[in-house]
């Protein structure tokens, strides 16, 4: 089983862990081989198993928001989720809650502006995930 601990093999790698939708052609004139050949040693290294997959590994803790409105103005509340570029999702929701929003950061300080920022238009609770489950 051929190694890949040469120096081209280690500037794919690092190309890759950079950005694993780079082009072959790009790839390839990041590590001085043409794109057909850089294409080439990437399935080798995928054989190896060197490579298993282009799999982004989402780290950033979510954060699960049930909020009680103080007012009825949803429509201005959701466009202003909206502009949230951690909110994962939100759901207008029936039961003790109007929405069940999923935040998404390990910024404690993102999380505790937005939510001192939901406070004007209601109440919350919090629930942090721990583990994935699936």
């Amino acid at each position: 089983m051929k190694k890949f601990d040469d120096k081209t093999s280690q500037a794919v790698l690092r190309e890759l862990r950079r950005n694993a939708r780079i082009s072959w052609q790009d790839l390839g004139r990041a590590v001085h081989l043409s794109g057909q050949a850089v294409a080439e040693r990437v399935r080798q290294m995928q054989d190896a198993g060197v490579i298993d997959g282009f799999t982004l590994k989402e780290t950033r803790t979510r954060h699960f928001i049930g909020v009680k409105m103080q007012h009825a103005r949803f429509d201005e509340f959701e466009n202003w989720l909206r502009g949230w570029k951690n909110v994962e999702s939100a759901d207008k929701t029936s039961g003790d809650t109007c929405y069940q929003i999923v935040y998404a950061t390990d910024n404690s300080a993102e999380l505790e502006h937005f939510l001192n920022q939901l406070l004007q238009h209601g109440t919350y609770r919090l629930h942090s995930s721990i583990r994935r489950v699936k």
